[in-house]
């Protein structure tokens, strides 16, 4: 106040000495530091100013919850006593962007997505920082903003409400609807905000494994050897040819043709007008079919077949038939699920603790050795594969020299097949036996992150995830032996640079390994 007087009482002894005394300005910008334009009979002029601006007031608002992928609204109230320059909010996550605040009547408010902005936990206080300038360049004090808990955790459903019900790694269509079976025979829906769409399927045979989709139905094997095909309003047909036995893993889409695995030693080729073929191999299929080339691969006994699916749906051996190569034996048996490399060449973890890489023309070589129980395979963008190890870490390992790390940092559980995604940091979605979930970062093999997301420490399945394309962030889905489904915000998209992503292959999401990512 006794600065405003002291100027007040210079222009009221006039003012044709000020413009001659003073730089002429057009706004404060054009003054040095320390000045501002000021306005007076005479002209404008810069004139000194070393009071800074005061901030109050000071609030911000999001969720609840407050989401990694969501925005917070910070308001304040900016005090001068001439002009205020600018106000600006950062946040600890990373203090040296500002975000600048408009004026909304008589407050400053800025709206920050924070999925703009590095987040390595899986919860954490998030605290914001107003700051404002004069026109003299004055600045403020900085004013902190009540911390924010921020949270992954988008929502959590479970699948029967009172009841237990062990669950199917998820399959995800194109619109984000989320599909998975159940321990007691039934396929449930669920849509991106944790809604059930529609009420479940109940199949006759048991467990209902993880569906594969296609644009217009669902096909799902069970326990019992059925294999369904369900449409969009949840009526089923039964493939006539179920054997009866259960089905090994999640049907193959290939093409117009899905193809299902029987534990007693059959293939099935069904379509959805009803046809249905058996092909018997020489011993149990305990693996998911895969596809690549054109060709559809599975494993029977410890050895890999490799067949070509023509027109009429008759499945045809391509090894061990006259003039062709002997069906290559890759370990004493496979369980966990294959992968296929950007050559086509099949990746197999043998429950021996064999790595082996199987070429088209039945060519095998072993790479190397993991622990007992060890998942199955994924193929990165660079060629290296990833496995999760019964020793409760990520392996990996190329054909094209050393790969940037061999070993991850020590998880808790024995992980199940990863998820890769693609973004700023790349980085691997690892669920674990002990229900929690990790981020690994893809570069280093270190955790970005880590929770407990089954409050009773049960298994969790491999995860799927959807988004939109080019968006920083995702949504990943977990499910397990807890009963629950889990949707938990990612950085970055599926890597759709790595011929084998995540388990299974699935890169619409739908369990359909016959598609290119």
């Amino acid at each position: 106040m006794d600065r405003m007087l002291a100027l007040a009482a210079v222009l009221a002894v006039g003012c044709s000495g000020v413009k001659e005394d003073r730089q002429g300005c057009a706004r404060s910008a054009d003054c040095p530091a320390g000045e501002y334009c000021a306005s007076t009979p005479d002209g404008a002029v810069c004139w000194p100013d070393a009071q800074p601006p005061a901030v109050s007031g000071v609030a911000v608002a999001c969720g609840p919850p407050c989401l990694r992928d969501g925005t917070l609204r910070v308001e304040a109230t900016v005090a001068d006593d001439h002009e205020v320059g600018e106000v600006a909010v950062a946040l600890d996550l990373d203090p040296s962007r500002a975000v600048p605040m408009a004026r909304a009547g008589g407050r400053w408010v800025a709206q920050v997505p924070l999925e703009g902005y590095p987040f390595p936990a899986f919860e954490g206080a998030v605290v914001a920082t107003v700051t404002a300038r004069d026109g003299a360049r004055n600045a403020s004090i900085p004013v902190d903003v009540p911390a924010q808990t921020v949270t992954r955790l988008r929502w959590a459903q479970a699948a029967e409400i009172g009841a237990t019900v062990a669950l199917s790694p998820p399959a995800v269509d194109d619109v984000g609807t989320v599909v998975l079976g159940g321990s007691n025979g039934k396929v449930y829906r669920f849509d991106a905000t944790g809604l059930p769409v529609g009420a479940a399927v109940q199949l006759a045979g048991g467990a209902a494994g993880t569906p594969a989709l296609t644009a217009s139905d669902m096909w799902v094997g069970t326990q019992g050897g059925s294999l369904y095909m369900i449409d969009t309003n949840g009526q089923t047909t039964s493939a006539s040819c179920s054997p009866g036995e259960p089905l090994a893993g999640p049907p193959t889409l290939t093409g117009d043709w899905v193809v299902a695995a029987s534990q007693a030693a059959l293939l099935l080729v069904a379509n959805a007008t009803g046809f249905c073929d058996q092909t018997s191999v020489f011993g149990p299929v305990s693996v998911p079919t895969a596809a690549a080339g054109g060709f559809v691969i599975t494993t029977s006994s410890g050895t890999l077949l490799k067949y070509s699916l023509p027109a009429n749906g008759v499945l045809r051996a391509e090894w061990g038939t006259v003039g062709t190569p002997v069906p290559p034996v890759v370990g004493d048996s496979v369980s966990a699920p294959i992968a296929i490399d950007a050559a086509d060449a099949i990746w197999t973890v043998a429950q021996n603790g064999n790595l082996n890489r199987t070429t088209m023309d039945a060519a095998t070589v072993t790479l190397g050795t993991v622990a007992l129980g060890s998942s199955g395979p994924i193929v990165l963008a660079d060629g290296s594969v990833v496995i999760g190890s019964g020793a409760g870490l990520l392996q990996r390992f190329s054909t094209a020299g050393a790969p940037p790390w061999t070993e991850s940092e020590a998880l808790n559980g024995v992980p199940a097949i990863p998820l890769a995604l693609a973004g700023e940091r790349p980085a691997l979605l690892v669920p674990t036996s002990t229900g929690r979930l990790y981020a690994v970062d893809a570069d280093d093999g270190k955790i970005a992150w880590s929770v407990k997301l089954s409050a009773t420490g049960q298994a969790l399945q491999p995860a799927n995830v959807h988004g939109a394309p080019g968006a920083a962030t995702s949504t990943a889905y977990v499910a397990g032996a807890d009963g629950k489904l889990y949707a938990v915000i990612v950085d970055g998209q599926l890597d759709r640079a790595a011929p084998w992503p995540k388990a299974f292959h699935d890169p619409r999401n739908t369990g359909n390994a016959g598609a290119l990512p």
